[in-house]
């Protein structure tokens, strides 16, 4: 098995969508409690945003010191 190099990225990612739409629906509802259409779509994509910054930033790091 190949080594994979963004284990950090990819685990953020996919972890960020998750948990963002998750929250955008949590948001959303308690907000606006008639229409959550756009809470969910925001809210995954600035969960990804995060899994991509802290992913990066956690493989760079592990980069860094081998």
């Amino acid at each position: 098995m190949k080594k994979d190099t963004n284990k950090y990225l990819a685990i953020g990612i996919s972890l960020g969508l998750c948990f963002g739409a998750g929250a955008g629906i949590i948001v959303s509802i308690i907000i606006d409690k008639s229409n959550f259409v756009f809470g969910i779509p925001l809210g995954a994509g600035l969960g990804m945003i995060i899994g991509i910054i802290v992913g990066s930033i956690l493989d760079s790091n592990n980069k860094n010191t081998k």
